[in-house]
């Protein structure tokens, strides 16, 4: 069977969207593209001509092998029926892998190019990297050329909006759900755990693709106080589905993903507090970090963010060397 990589809905996921657009298997995991950068530039009548060459030259970075080389080749030796375990498995780990790598790089041109039009784009783009506060530094080290366009407008606007959401310092809104084993449990029940809040669905193919690495974290840190509570909500793509066939789907995917930590499902017939809109749940996958005191941390809506791995490493193991 020819292999054909969905990367869009594998690696290259809108924040909220999980897309499907069929491409080569050669081609790069790079989705940089002029005609998107000129699009938002439109307003502000920017010549092609002043994005070109930087356009060039990130292009460039991203297009090196990151390890696309070698992840092709163990696919083509992989038969997609007959290996269909083995290469459900490749799939949904190294390419993340990569494609965080892919994402770092854009974070570092835009620090590293702050009178840059495709910095402008990428801080607009690539938000999913940054954490709220992370978010308005970025944008403060941007020159003032750039601040004055319409389209910083649109990030000045993000801003705004992560700031009333969730802000950190905050106590975390308490829940009460039944587990996925049918045990009745309370986000409470986990004070004096770092807990992590992941906001997901089996539909959605980022926050899946986001599984395998969240299960490393989990395994470096289970046994140093950190818990995941993952609250599906499975109503997105199934209006209308009746509740017993959303949550056969919602306990299915966790099988199949083998994401052994706490699961509750949004909607479980019980009338208790809707989860997704008491935290102004609106993009998926959303993390939201919660302290050992039941006060909200950080909060990102990304396959993949750096910064909350650091704060759970340096909390943790700070804590473990006490």
């Amino acid at each position: 069977m020819k292999k054909v990589i969905l990367w869009s809905a594998l690696l290259l996921p809108l924040t909220g969207i999980c897309q499907q657009q069929t491409v080569s298997d050669t081609e790069s995991l790079s989705d940089l593209n002029l005609h998107a950068i000129m699009t938002f530039l439109s307003k502000d009548s920017v010549p092609e001509r002043d994005v070109q060459g930087d356009f060039n030259i990130l292009n460039a970075i991203l297009n090196k092998d990151m390890g696309e080389g070698a992840l092709k080749k163990e696919m083509d030796a992989l038969d997609m029926v007959r290996d269909s375990i083995a290469f459900y498995h490749l799939v949904t780990t190294k390419p993340a892998a990569i494609y965080q790598k892919k994402l770092l790089l854009k974070k570092q041109f835009v620090e590293e190019h702050p009178d840059s039009y495709v910095s402008l784009y990428e801080l607009e783009d690539n938000n999913g990297m940054y954490t709220a506060d992370s978010y308005a530094l970025a944008y403060e080290k941007l020159s003032d050329r750039l601040k004055k366009t319409y389209a910083a407008g649109r990030i000045r606007d993000r801003i705004k909006e992560w700031k009333k959401l969730t802000p950190t310092g905050i106590q975390a809104v308490n829940f009460t759900r039944k587990d996925q084993h049918g045990k009745t449990i309370q986000l409470s029940d986990y004070r004096g755990k770092l807990v992590l809040l992941d906001f997901w669905g089996s539909w959605c193919g980022a926050c899946r693709q986001s599984h395998p690495h969240l299960k490393e974290v989990y395994e470096r840190y289970k046994n140093k106080g950190l818990e995941i509570i993952a609250v599906a909500n499975e109503n997105v793509h199934s209006k209308g589905t009746p509740l017993k066939e959303r949550k056969a789907a919602w306990l299915a995917a966790i099988k199949k993903d083998e994401v052994n930590w706490v699961h509750v499902l949004n909607d479980e017939g019980s009338g208790g507090v809707d989860i997704v809109n008491a935290y102004q749940i609106s993009s998926y996958p959303t993390k939201i970090l919660i302290d050992k005191d039941g006060k909200v941390l950080m909060r990102v809506s990304s396959l993949l963010n750096v910064e909350m791995d650091q704060m759970i490493k340096s909390i943790l193991e700070k804590e473990a060397k006490k």
